[in-house]
């Protein structure tokens, strides 16, 4: 009877051992768990597929933002964005390179608006002098840059004289940061502003409207001559130096 109960005790304890809830078989489990890795590796599959190879998230529109001389279908000719280029795709780097070869461009950047629009945004150069050439009008940034060329006289802006081919850049650095320094009221009496090199730094003239004449000197201290000058030129004169702007003078 002993040998008997002996032999159903181990018996006992493997049929329990089975019954436990960790000793289940986990074929099914691991089955489960490969679908899922192999249904993700599909999904990931897909998706790269359709952002990097169709054009289902391609490029449907290009718009130009920014423009104000520069016509907005050449702007979208330069950057040359082919429609249905996926976006992801679209080589930013070439397209800044190309439209900034663009005179007219300052600066530009280029933005995404999913699912389907690049957007290029675009600064031109602002004018704030030009030059009378043999080769007509030309417009002169607050850079010194000479970008464009137009068919009529800039009524609006003055004309920058007296800048000798071998000091072109210093000269127009001067007389740039004289006009910019100016207030919009005084600026506005500016008729032709006169760089003179011959001496060594550069010297500035400004003529302006009422036969009168500003003589301005170097570029030093802009801020303190250009807050100066309203002043001045409300007094009667024809000469307005501000030179030296610790003592202006009227004549």
């Amino acid at each position: 009877m002993a040998d008997s109960e002996a032999t159903r005790e181990p018996d006992r304890a493997a049929s329990r051992a089975r019954r436990r809830p960790g000793s289940e078989p986990r074929s099914s489990g691991s089955g489960l768990f490969g679908w899922v890795v192999l249904v993700s590796l599909a999904l990931v599959t897909i998706g790269t597929v359709v952002v990097f190879f169709t054009p289902v998230l391609g490029v449907r529109s290009v718009r130009v933002e920014g423009t104000r001389e520069l016509d907005q279908e050449r702007v979208r000719q330069v950057a040359a964005i082919e429609r249905g280029t996926p976006m992801v795709r679209v080589d930013r780097s070439g397209v800044l390179r190309r439209l900034n070869g663009i005179s007219r461009v300052d600066s530009v950047s280029l933005r995404f608006s999913l699912p389907s629009t690049v957007v290029i945004d675009v600064v031109e150069r602002r004018p704030v002098l030009f030059t009378d050439t043999p080769d007509g009008f030309r417009l002169v940034d607050d850079e010194g840059v000479d970008y464009a060329a137009v068919d009529h006289r800039p009524g609006e802006l003055p004309e920058l004289r007296g800048t000798s081919e071998g000091r072109a850049r210093q000269g127009r650095a001067a007389a740039i940061a004289a006009v910019t320094a100016l207030d919009e009221r005084t600026l506005g009496q500016v008729r032709v502003v006169r760089v003179d090199v011959a001496g060594g730094a550069p010297r500035v003239r400004m003529s302006l409207t009422g036969a009168r004449t500003v003589e301005w000197g170097g570029r030093g201290e802009s801020d303190r001559k250009a807050a100066i000058l309203p002043v001045l030129l409300s007094r009667e004169g024809e000469v307005y130096d501000v030179t030296s702007p610790e003592l202006p003078t009227v004549s």
